[in-house]
């Protein structure tokens, strides 16, 4: 029991140490490439649909999301 306890306790110290690292920004041609494959992605995720592919249509919109994701968060610089 005391080993479980330990082993929680540990890794939220370092959960909580990881999440509140600053994350740099990309360089803007690095986040200019990731903003055009997401436009791809989507591009290629509607001809995928209106071709009744669904299969190959949900794997490109999930690619375009998870490139949204990236570029949110290390290419979009924080508003204060």
């Amino acid at each position: 029991m005391k080993f479980i306890t330990s082993l929680a306790i540990c890794l939220f110290i370092t959960s909580t140490s990881v999440a509140s690292k600053e994350i740099e920004t990309y360089p803007k041609e690095t986040c200019q490439e990731i903003y055009e494959a997401i436009g791809t992605f989507l591009i290629l995720a509607d001809a995928e649909w209106k071709q009744k592919n669904e299969e190959k249509a949900m794997f490109y919109s999930t690619a375009s999301a998870n490139y949204a994701t990236i570029y949110e968060t290390v290419c979009r610089k924080k508003r204060k």
